[in-house]
């Protein structure tokens, strides 16, 4: 595909395709993002902050961009279901995790041992 053919192919785009092209490539983004900081960030809570947050956003702007691919129509309608039944549960999915995190044994004997240290310190 040579750039003339490029060219013509992206005036020729309307604004609910070109919408269709920016909402689906943000949501991407926003995913890559967020798996990005699922690898490099350093400890679990941070990690779920990024998944959370990113990919909740990534989905719902991937789905905002299948809603208008689709159309006025029962498709819409189902895509918009799907939209909310994940802004009710990623949250809450999260949320969950981090409370069993901060359960964990291993968690409570980390954060012990960090106040005892910080108590070391003011000591000395």
């Amino acid at each position: 595909m040579n750039l003339t053919n490029l060219q013509d192919a992206l005036s020729s785009l309307n604004a609910a395709e070109a919408a269709v092209i920016i909402t689906g490539s943000l949501g991407l983004l926003f995913m890559l993002i967020s798996l990005i900081g699922i690898i490099r960030l350093p400890d679990f809570f941070t990690r779920l902050h990024a998944q959370g947050v990113g990919d909740t956003l990534g989905a719902l702007l991937l789905i905002i961009s299948m809603m208008t691919a689709a159309g006025a129509g029962l498709m819409s309608v189902k895509l918009f279901l799907v939209m909310v039944i994940i802004l009710i549960t990623n949250p809450v999915g999260t949320n969950l995790m981090m409370i069993a995190g901060m359960n964990n044994k291993e968690y409570r004997e980390y954060k012990k041992d960090k106040k005892e240290k910080k108590a070391d310190d003011a000591d000395n």
